[in-house]
């Protein structure tokens, strides 16, 4: 006789692309052990296990997953509000940005709430910097991710610099293996936990733009969880976000460093201040692509205007 084992509490099926064994991945296992108790089971998809992120939130938009830990250009096509964290030109230090996000974050996961959702934290991943596996980083080919509003017009606005390539981030890995794309836009962690980082011979050293991230869950489906085990889990989620930013902070000073002494650093000043004075048209578009992001932004420029006055 073969006895299987049928579970019929709340299954909740949680994806991310962080792979495994990278600090995102660990706090999507410390989720599950939070959220799971006899009547619930949390299920854990990373990598590309469930393809990227525009394919995770059309699956939880269909019932076939239910949450997600999701870099803004996935929470990006949730509610677009919060890719105003994610344009060029906008914070001078992640001390900026961490207060900027406090003070905002009810405002952000309220207008996630009214779309069926609950965001449960926001963190940081880095500072976003131009990679290369050329010594000639200007005029290659430059990896841009597709169905994304930021990629839409640094396509538009980076022709003259680069030659941009539309891809899914898990096309990248095999595209700078083959030479079909030779630059990359990445946080210098994540370039290492996508191991995106053997390639890599050159980079630019200014800063493009800050990346975060965020947990997401289906409105219906976190109600259904007990309220007491709800509350508790929800704060636990928003410090695991907090613990693993600060832990990427530290290491991406190290990592910066160490990367520094063994690939080109590009100094071409005219290039770089060209680069500059593109980003800038690059943020513009992206606030008359979107009202939403328009108008979130500029709750993001009060708080910043206040921030830098009171440390005058």
């Amino acid at each position: 006789m073969v006895f299987v084992n049928i579970f019929f509490g709340l299954v909740i099926k949680f994806a991310s692309i962080a792979p495994e064994g990278s600090y995102w991945y660990d706090m999507a296992t410390k989720i599950k052990k939070d959220i799971e108790y006899e009547d619930v089971k949390v299920i854990v998809y990373a990598g590309t296990a469930m393809g990227d992120e525009a394919d995770i939130v059309r699956k939880i938009r269909i019932g076939q997953l239910h949450a997600a830990g999701l870099t803004s250009h996935g929470l990006e096509m949730i509610s677009p509000e919060i890719r105003a964290y994610d344009i060029p030109q906008v914070f001078k230090s992640y001390d900026e940005f961490f207060e900027v996000r406090d003070r905002l974050f009810p405002e952000l996961s309220r207008r996630y709430y009214e779309k069926g959702y609950v965001l449960l934290s926001h963190f940081a991943i880095g500072f976003i910097y131009i990679f290369s596996r050329s010594n000639n980083i200007w005029g290659s080919s430059l990896w841009v991710w597709i169905g994304d509003v930021l990629a839409k017009y640094q396509s538009i606005e980076m022709a003259g610099l680069f030659k941009t390539v539309p891809l899914q981030i898990s096309d990248v890995l095999q595209a700078l293996a083959t030479g079909m794309v030779d630059t990359v836009f990445n946080s210098f962690y994540a370039l290492h936990a996508l191991q995106w980082n053997k390639f890599i011979k050159s980079y630019i050293p200014v800063p493009q733009y800050i990346y975060s991230a965020g947990i997401v869950v289906r409105k219906d489906i976190w109600e259904k969880i007990p309220e007491e085990k709800r509350n508790s889990a929800q704060k636990l989620i928003w410090e695991y976000g907090l613990k693993v930013e600060k832990d990427i902070v530290q290491i991406e000073k190290s990592v910066k460093e160490d990367f520094s002494k063994k690939i080109k650093v590009e100094d071409n000043p005219e290039k770089i201040k060209e680069l500059e004075k593109i980003n800038e048209k690059i943020k513009q578009r992206v606030l008359q692509d979107s009202k939403e992001i328009r108008d979130f932004y500029g709750l993001i420029e009060k708080e910043l205007a206040r921030i830098r006055k009171e440390k005058k």
